[in-house]
């Protein structure tokens, strides 16, 4: 996992036609509705949403725009959603975008746009994106490598790639999830953390890793 680690104090932004407005993240965080996934997650002691917010928000808050990929259920791009003003989120397919939208508060969706786009051929100029955010993803493609190629090639020279993946503990809860909820098996990819930190190591000198539950 590599981040550009800023200091900020944790407030979400609302843009507003009047004026700006400063919401506690924790009054953000009750605005995004728990999926039946959230609830069982929650149920184990375990709290995705506010995971991912509390990686998202040690960065640079100031960017203009993030690239997620991809949406999957939306939950990421309901946390990004309130902390960017232009989230651009991608997927292969755009056959959840309803349920994905339904996650993201209402005074926040103006700021999102979801594309249709696939990882190992991203529809980006090299060098163009400063921030790239995709957790949880790499073990769901067939060629995470290429995949991560991708974004190191769209990435501006001092822009930010947050890659993670679930460890042990995520991937038994998520088997879980999915034989409850799905009713199919969850994949556990062909690519360990271990080895994309390898990969990214390789490229970049500076990367902070975060461990969370």
């Amino acid at each position: 996992m590599t981040y550009n680690v800023a200091v900020v104090q944790v407030f979400i932004v609302s843009m507003t036609n009047e004026k700006m407005k400063q919401i506690p993240s924790s009054q953000f965080l009750s605005f995004i509705p728990l999926s039946e996934s959230d609830r069982l997650l929650h149920s184990w002691g375990f709290d995705l949403t506010k995971e991912y917010f509390s990686i998202v928000s040690r960065l640079d808050l100031t960017t203009p725009v993030v690239v997620e990929l991809a949406t999957g259920s939306g939950r990421m791009s309901a946390v990004l959603s309130g902390l960017f003003p232009v989230v651009l989120t991608g997927d292969y397919s755009l056959s959840d975008h309803a349920r994905a939208v339904k996650r993201i508060p209402p005074q926040f969706l103006c700021r999102v746009q979801c594309v249709q786009l696939t990882m190992e051929a991203l529809p980006f100029r090299s060098n163009s994106i400063p921030l790239i955010v995709c957790m949880n993803t790499l073990h769901e493609v067939q060629q995470p490598l290429q995949c991560i190629n991708e974004m190191f090639r769209v990435l501006s020279p001092k822009g930010t790639i947050v890659l993670g993946d679930f460890n042990n503990t995520g991937f038994s809860a998520m088997k879980t999830i999915h034989e409850i909820v799905y009713h199919d098996v969850h994949t556990e990819g062909c690519i360990t953390m271990k080895e994309i930190y390898s990969v990214t190591k390789e490229t970049f000198a500076r990367i902070e890793e975060i461990e969370t539950p």
